[in-house]
């Protein structure tokens, strides 16, 4: 119903190679007791999710200086859970918490705790995926509409232990193959069955509360200046990646793939996205592995490899350097951790 009519659309190429050539992919942290996820970077601030066994907390730290002071949200009442954390340049954290009862979004902003539009997300509607632009005035997220699926993924946001692979793997919600952990999967790719509706797209500004609706998609990237988003949409089974303004014009499809490219990220000029893809695994769900787009020019760029690893929650720690989750082995390029999530580094080729 959303969905313009007039579509840009863009072919892409993919080069494996480059990432057999490129080793070098570092650990932050010799870390063994910590699941650490979807990491955030804004001016001098690192924000990432981390689990210690049922116990979630948003961290941020000093993107120059890991190891020293740093900042943590937790939990203040019994079943309330913090998770999304999202880092910006003045060292304000917004996340998404149950704290009021249903999910809303919140602003940490030094000794305050702030909620964003209360109502509307106690009666209305489930924020995942929530991006915001550097001003923190302009919010983008996803919920479903669905109403039988609104207290299954609240219940799958709040659940202390989520399974390990789901605490990582945050796009797999809204498919019905997907969203709950098992022993296989069948291939992400086009063609296989979903029978749970799509999610939208909503936009949300603070300046006048006002909430926009932009079309199905979800886990949609802000740019800086929050007037342009990637996102992921499904059709038919698959996942590709879209952008267009804030306002919904100028929609163009940046990825046809027969397998998933998922959980996209601009980098800070919006020239290039980083992304998640099991295309070089042919639609593994537990192989995925982290690429860069050049928008421009549509070459697709694998920046890590191996075997029986998932890489996912990519950012942009600088111009040139990937930060990103894996449960990948520090002492091997192709084995996993299996209960392990780690952040990691990659340095792109200059």
């Amino acid at each position: 119903m959303l969905k313009p009519l007039a579509l840009s659309l863009l072919i892409f190429t993919t080069n494996t190679a480059w990432a057999a050539e490129n080793n070098n992919l570092k650990p932050l942290f010799d870390n063994t007791f910590a699941n650490m996820t979807y990491p955030q970077v804004a001016g001098n601030y690192l924000v990432y999710n981390q689990r210690i066994q049922s116990n979630h907390q948003i961290m941020r730290l000093n993107r120059d200086a890991l190891y020293g002071e740093n900042k943590s949200i937790s939990a203040d009442f019994t079943n309330e859970v913090v998770r999304n954390g999202i880092a910006f340049a003045n060292g304000d954290i917004a996340y998404v918490s149950n704290r009021l009862g249903r999910l809303s979004p919140w602003l940490s902003h030094e000794k305050r705790e702030i909620v964003l539009g209360a109502g509307i997300f106690q009666n209305l509607l489930l924020p995942n995926h929530v991006d915001v632009s550097s001003d923190a005035k302009t919010w983008v997220f996803d919920s479903t509409l669905e109403t039988t699926r609104t207290p299954r993924l609240h219940n799958q946001f709040i659940d202390e232990r989520l399974h390990i692979q789901l605490l990582g793997q945050n796009w797999r919600m809204y498919h019905s193959k997907l969203w709950a952990f098992k022993s296989g999967y069948a291939e992400t790719k086009t063609g296989l069955n979903n029978n749970f509706q799509q999610p939208y797209l909503f936009s949300f500004s603070r300046g006048n509360n006002e909430i926009t609706m932009l079309g199905d998609g979800f886990d949609a990237s802000l740019s800086q200046d929050g007037q342009r988003m990637v996102f992921v949409r499904e059709d038919n089974g698959n996942f590709d990646l879209w952008m267009q303004n804030i306002d919904g014009s100028d929609l163009k499809r940046l990825t046809t793939n027969t397998y998933a490219d998922i959980e996209p990220s601009l980098s800070p000029d919006g020239k290039r996205v980083v992304f998640v893809s099991n295309r070089d695994s042919r639609g593994e769900v537990t192989q995925t592995f982290i690429h860069v787009l050049n928008i421009k020019t549509g070459e697709v760029k694998a920046v890590t490899s191996g075997l029986e690893v998932m890489d996912g929650g990519p950012a942009w720690l600088d111009d040139n350097t990937i930060i990103f989750h894996s449960n990948r082995d520090p002492n091997s390029t192709n084995n996993s951790t299996v209960d392990n999530w780690r952040l990691w580094t990659v340095a792109l080729p200059k």
